[in-house]
């Protein structure tokens, strides 16, 4: 073991500096310099015409998109075995003198991840979920169309210097997919994806509605005024909506058991989490 945590260790070392490199400005990458043109990161320029700089921004995405891929991939295995470590046991594989995990134990690994991460996996999973196959690849086919069209949003409100479309262009994909497959599929989609279908609460604040209304650390807020709540931002959104200090009754699930409370609404006093199913 001792020769595992120093592996890793730099192994985080290196996927930070890659990262923090990805994060600065750069200049695109000349040929004569030995690099790979096509990982260039782009510059826009922002006097050239609407289709160049959309072709430039297409292949920004690009380049981001396969970088990120692979520290996420190193980042997922790491993860695994310093989750293995923490519990005192060995990465999977891997013999009490420290030699290295058994090559069909890192491909097997490999292979899940590319799996999350190619269409055919992504389809196959949602088929799994229960989703007719044809649905599973409008699904897929919509995540992209969706994700695209949010950089865009988001590529145009940086260029209009306008913080708040910036912002409201975050989540524009999520709710538009939630939108077209309605709450029920929704949970079930993000559920076969590992993400968050409640609210977790972490902690209650002292003298909140919260604790007013009795929520408990470990509950799960489900639904506020009667709306499915998947995340914080749902939250959120729901307490600024409607007329502000009315009662409303908050759904939560406490070791397993639905229950409800009464609070005005407003600002709940938590803090979440997420719980991944």
């Amino acid at each position: 073991m001792g020769k595992i945590l120093p592996a890793i260790a730099v192994s985080l070392v290196v996927g930070f500096a890659a990262a923090s490199w990805m994060a600065g400005p750069h200049q695109n990458t000349t040929s004569d310099q030995g690099a790979d043109p096509g990982l260039a990161t782009q510059s826009f320029d922002s006097l050239a015409p609407v289709d160049e700089r959309i072709r430039a921004l297409e292949q920004a995405v690009s380049d981001e998109r396969y970088a990120r891929q692979v520290l996420q991939e190193e980042v997922w295995f790491l993860s695994e075995e310093l989750l293995q470590l923490s519990a005192g046991n060995m990465p999977d594989g891997e013999s009490a003198d420290g030699a290295p995990p058994a090559d069909d134990s890192r491909l097997s690994r490999r292979e899940e991840y590319r799996r999350r991460n190619s269409i055919e996996g992504r389809i196959e999973i949602l088929v799994e979920a229960g989703f007719l196959p044809s649905v599973a690849s409008m699904i897929v086919r919509r995540e992209s169309e969706l994700q695209m069209a949010s950089i865009q949003a988001r590529y145009e409100a940086e260029r209009s210097g306008d913080p708040s479309a910036y912002w409201q262009s975050r989540d524009s994909g999520s709710e538009a997919l939630r939108a077209e497959l309605g709450d029920a599929d929704y949970e079930r989609y993000l559920s076969a994806n590992g993400r968050s279908t409640s609210v977790t609460v972490s902690s209650v604040i002292d003298s909140s509605p919260a604790q007013s209304a009795g929520l408990q650390p470990g509950d799960e807020i489900v639904r506020y005024d009667g709306e499915r709540v998947f995340s914080m931002t749902d939250l959120v959104q729901q307490t600024v909506d409607g007329a502000a200090g009315q009662n409303i009754v908050v759904d939560i699930m406490r070791d397993g058991n639905p229950m409800q409370i009464v609070m005005p609404r407003g600002p709940v006093g938590i803090s979440g989490g997420r719980r991944r199913r």
